[in-house]
Formats: C-alpha cells, structure tokens, sequence
C-alpha cells in the first residue's frame, strides 16, 4: 500500500512528465498552488475527486498512480517539448498516453487469462 508521500510523488512525477508546471496544473484544478504542492509532499489531504481530475489531466489512469508495484514499466513515456505545446496539444498528449495505458493493461489481461 502507498503511503500518502510516495503518492505525492508519483502524483509529482506525472505531472512533470506530462510537461505541466506547478502552476498550471493548479489552475487547471482549480485549487491553490499550495494545496498541489502539499498533495504532492504527501501532507495534503486527497479526495477521490482530486485523484482522478489529477490523473485525467495528467494522461494516466488511477490504477497507474495508485498501484503499488515497484516496476517502472507502468509509466508511458512521451518526449516532446513542453515549452511549444498549445493547451490542445497537451490534451491529444494526455490521451495518447490514457490509450497506451489502457492497451499496456488489456495486454496483461489477456495474458493473465491464457
């Protein structure tokens, strides 16, 4: 089970390689700057809610922030430069990421069934 500070992590992890600043991640949330970055030092409080718009935003699922595996192969990596990105290009980033995600796990379905 993940404690409240690597989930802040991994929170922090994925928003920085899904190319978002602090900022701008809490702007998008619509909560204060501080209260993302108490979240991501693990020493705000994080409702379900929160979760899953920090997850859609970022690109990934839940399951792929909150799975307590140690593996790295979990992670769908991107490279771009954020820096030239419009929000519209962020987004298609963001969805790309969610579909290779969501293909990585019905591929271990898949093998779990056969």
């Amino acid at each position: 089970m993940l404690t409240h500070v690597e989930l802040g992590e991994r929170l922090r992890d994925a928003r920085k390689s899904s190319g978002i600043t602090q900022q701008d991640a809490a702007d998008k949330l619509e909560i204060s700057r501080q209260k993302l970055s108490n979240v991501e030092k693990g020493q705000g409080p994080l409702d379900t809610l929160l979760l899953a718009n920090m997850a859609n935003l970022y690109g990934y699922s839940i399951d792929s922030l909150i799975n307590s595996s140690e593996s790295d192969d979990t992670e769908i990596k991107l490279a771009f430069r954020s820096e030239e990105l419009s929000e519209e290009d962020q987004e298609v980033i963001n969805w790309s990421r969610k579909v290779l995600i969501n293909i990585k796990q019905i591929r271990e379905i898949c093998e779990a069934i056969n």
